[in-house]
């Protein structure tokens, strides 16, 4: 399909869309700047949310307290959450703005700038998507057989050498599930925070292929390369799912 919009102009263009797709500049530009979001959000999901799972893992007093506060980001909307820390990231009035200049004595504009626009972004992503990882971390958690934490104990392992030997080791399998679904949402769904936010700016600094793919369409009105773009974004999405699906069926064997 051509990017011609007018009334009877979409003609067959066979991979041209594509070809204009593969030697625009751009595309690698956004490219790299959605494979460094993923990244982000792969690593800094599995953290914070692994950190999560082994605090309301132990039993003490309030635990309810803190597996409601935790996991109270993910019943956020989409829209609010980005909204709300636009607010705190605002350059003139933003709270996060006022904290940064009392403690540094300086803020950067947290939008508005490279690269921190792209590091407010994915830290906004990961506020919103770590809860996922915490409820998967901490369902591996409790699966672990408390006799493997006992023999350790009884070989003299210690707190530091059960974690690196026991609990890792038995977080393995939902980790790697954790990581490809995280990613698989980080490359191909991420739309709304990035959008709301910084819309792919500064100067295509935050400008994912997502973006790039919803700037073609609504903003350039080039259909064809849009849909080019989003092919692109389906195929490698597919790849992920086809990993996590052979995962998977290697795991219930």
């Amino acid at each position: 399909m051509s990017n011609d919009i007018s009334p009877g102009g979409s003609t067959f263009v066979g991979f041209r869309n594509y070809s204009d797709v593969i030697s625009n500049k751009y595309f690698y530009n956004a490219l790299a700047i959605s494979a460094i979001y993923t990244a982000g959000n792969v690593i800094l999901v599995w953290i914070f949310g692994l950190a999560g799972a082994l605090l309301v893992h132990g039993d003490f007093a309030g635990r309810w307290f803190f597996r409601c506060a935790l996991i109270l980001p993910w019943a956020v909307p989409y829209v609010a959450t980005a909204l709300i820390w636009s607010w705190m990231f605002n350059y003139e009035f933003g709270v996060l703005r006022y904290l940064t200049t009392e403690v540094a004595g300086t803020a950067p504009d947290f939008l508005n700038g490279n690269p921190y626009a792209l590091m407010s972004v994915t830290g906004v992503s990961v506020w919103k998507a770590y809860p996922l990882g915490m409820v998967m971390l901490l369902a591996g958690l409790q699966s672990i057989p408390k006799e493997q934490y006992e023999a350790a104990v009884v070989d003299g392992a210690g707190p530091v050498s059960q974690f690196f030997h026991v609990t890792l080791p038995g977080l393995k399998t939902v980790s790697i599930f954790l990581m490809l679904l995280v990613g698989i949402w980080s490359f191909g769904r991420a739309f709304t925070i990035v959008y709301v936010l910084t819309a792919g700016g500064p100067a295509r600094g935050t400008e994912t292929v997502v973006i790039q793919a919803y700037h073609e369409v609504f903003r350039f009105f080039h259909p064809g390369t849009g849909a080019a773009l989003a092919t692109i974004i389906l195929a490698i999405s597919l790849l992920f799912s086809a990993i996590y699906l052979a995962i998977l069926y290697r795991s219930e064997e």
